[in-house]
């Protein structure tokens, strides 16, 4: 069945570009002015929000190949746009952690400026930490979206579960469903 392996596979791409673009976000450990910082997530917040237009016309186009129906086919197609749509909200909250890292760079680009003084220089590393956590953050959620997806990817492979009808069991006697007693007296 080619079709079954291409969602597979695609599934399989898209989660290893999501590791990718976290891979490729700025290291915490070299952020140390507002600039630097800016560029970098410019780069970054560009990557992931052109990762969450292609999943959302991924999911769209997947969306309009389904037919109706409650075969195994069908039944892929919907599970694959449930997975993107998912991952699409996973990466929204990358993109609002590398937005608040953004804000978090503006105000060390302010300090910065500020003159001299050990309440400026506490304030600065106050902001970095806070900037390294959005960062981090988002890397850690990007991560795990593309590993979420990656297990979904599997879970289309796997084999589909066989159907179990109900079992009736021979020795039990089956009862018919007594009327409730009259309420009136």
């Amino acid at each position: 069945m080619p079709f079954l392996y291409d969602q597979v596979g695609q599934l399989h791409s898209l989660a290893e570009r999501i590791h990718s673009v976290a891979d490729e976000l700025p290291l915490t450990d070299s952020v140390h002015s507002g600039v630097n910082a800016l560029d970098d997530l410019a780069d970054s917040s560009r990557d992931v929000a052109g990762l969450i237009s292609h999943f959302t016309a991924a999911a769209a186009f997947a969306a309009r190949t389904e037919r109706r129906g409650r075969d195994r086919e069908a039944d892929i197609i919907r599970r694959t746009v449930t997975q993107l749509t998912h991952t699409v909200g996973a990466l929204g909250h990358a993109l609002a952690d590398l937005g608040e890292a953004v804000a978090h760079a503006g105000a060390l680009h302010q300090l910065a400026a500020s003159p001299r003084s050990t309440q400026r220089n506490q304030d600065i590393e106050a902001t970095r930490a806070l900037l390294r956590a959005r960062v981090d953050g988002a890397r850690g959620r990007l991560h795990a979206s593309g590993a979420r997806l990656r297990q979904a990817a599997d879970r289309l492979a796997a084999p589909p579960a066989p159907l179990r009808s109900p079992r009736v069991n021979a020795t039990t006697p089956v009862t018919p469903p007594s009327a409730a007693p009259s309420r009136t007296r």
